[in-house]
């Protein structure tokens, strides 16, 4: 930079730009194009469909008689949360006793949950959960031994399945990516109204 003096005034030059290389007009439509790609908006991913397919049993009014019908319904999770809330809005006519009523149940649920856990602590899991996750090794020997008669047929089952339960614990309580699963799986676990007899 120059300085050049004029009285009291100081004026100074403007710096010099550097000269940028040469480019190819290959090289340009790379730059333009990584840039477009560099600011281009992160797409959400799309909800999919899900068909579901489901029996239901119901009496024939008019005969009284049992009878099952299957039935496909079609569903498309919101992608977004207005469009969960639109949805909601919609299902209910915009009744805000209704929608209320709606989610109740969910915070109800989700209080349940939350204590559940606490009570449970870091270290435990359902019965649920141990029972289900055991439930494979019951028809392996030696576990399958263990239950000689079927169930409800006589009062031995019940004790026989307890010791059955007692001796599968036994076993898996020393195979720790047993014990692993079993904890990730109560970790998350966000069932409220679990049958725990």
């Amino acid at each position: 930079m120059k300085k050049k003096s004029e009285g009291l005034i100081v004026v100074l030059d403007p710096p010099v730009n550097p000269v940028k290389p040469s480019t190819t007009n290959q090289e340009s439509r790379k730059e333009k194009k990584m840039s477009k790609e560099q600011n281009a908006p992160t797409v959400p991913a799309v909800p999919q469909a899900e068909e579901i397919e489901k029996k239901v049993k119901f009496f024939d009014l008019a005969t009284f008689e049992l009878k099952e019908a299957t039935f496909k319904a079609s569903f498309t999770p919101p992608a977004t949360f207005d469009e969960a809330v639109s949805a909601l809005n919609s299902l209910m006519g915009s009744d805000p006793e209704k929608m209320k009523a709606a989610l109740t149940p969910i915070l109800r649920d989700a209080a349940i949950a939350s204590q559940k856990k606490i009570a449970v602590g870091e270290n435990g899991a359902p019965k649920k959960i141990v029972l289900d996750y055991i439930k494979n090794y019951r028809d392996i020997p030696p576990f399958s031994a263990i239950v000689t008669t079927e169930k409800g047929k006589s009062p031995d089952w019940k004790k026989q399945y307890d010791v059955q339960t007692v001796r599968i614990l036994e076993e898996i309580k020393n195979v720790p990516f047993i014990v692993n699963a079993i904890k990730a799986a109560a970790a998350l676990s966000t069932a409220s109204d679990e049958d725990e007899d």
